[in-house]
């Protein structure tokens, strides 16, 4: 795939996971501990669902704080490695320092990524090929 269709594929499925988030109220999201003592949300499940279906085709591998691991991904060419909350605690605070997350490996390099903070509407995309922009609604 091209750097400018995984730029586009990274900037669709942000966008859809940001529109989705809307959605849950930090103070009042069904939160648990998982082992560790990390908190997961019901936010957390649901972004990684979205981006999942928005960036994985067939072949390509997964990677997320929020799925069990598959270590069939260590012999994909491609991989999607994501953080659909990245500074959970901050969400469950109300907080507005976390955001979402996702970067390409291809072939053991990371090749392109992008984070949004909902909050403050920003959103950095990057790649090798592109450079990295930031959009601000």
């Amino acid at each position: 795939m091209s750097a400018t269709k995984d730029m586009e594929k990274i900037r669709q499925a942000l966008q859809y996971a940001q529109e989705s988030v809307g959605q849950f109220t930090h103070n009042r999201v069904e939160t648990i501990l998982k082992e560790g003592g990390d908190p997961v949300t019901a936010a957390d499940i649901e972004l990684n669902s979205i981006l999942r279906e928005v960036l994985v085709e067939p072949g390509d591998g997964w990677l997320s704080e929020e799925s069990i691991d598959d270590l069939g991904r260590l012999h994909k060419n491609r991989i999607w490695i994501v953080d659909p909350l990245d500074e959970t605690w901050e969400f469950i605070e109300g907080i507005n320092q976390w955001c979402i997350s996702v970067a390409l490996v291809e072939n053991e390099h990371v090749v392109a990524g992008g984070i949004c903070n909902p909050i403050t509407n920003q959103l950095f995309l990057g790649s090798m090929q592109t450079g990295v922009t930031l959009k601000v609604k």
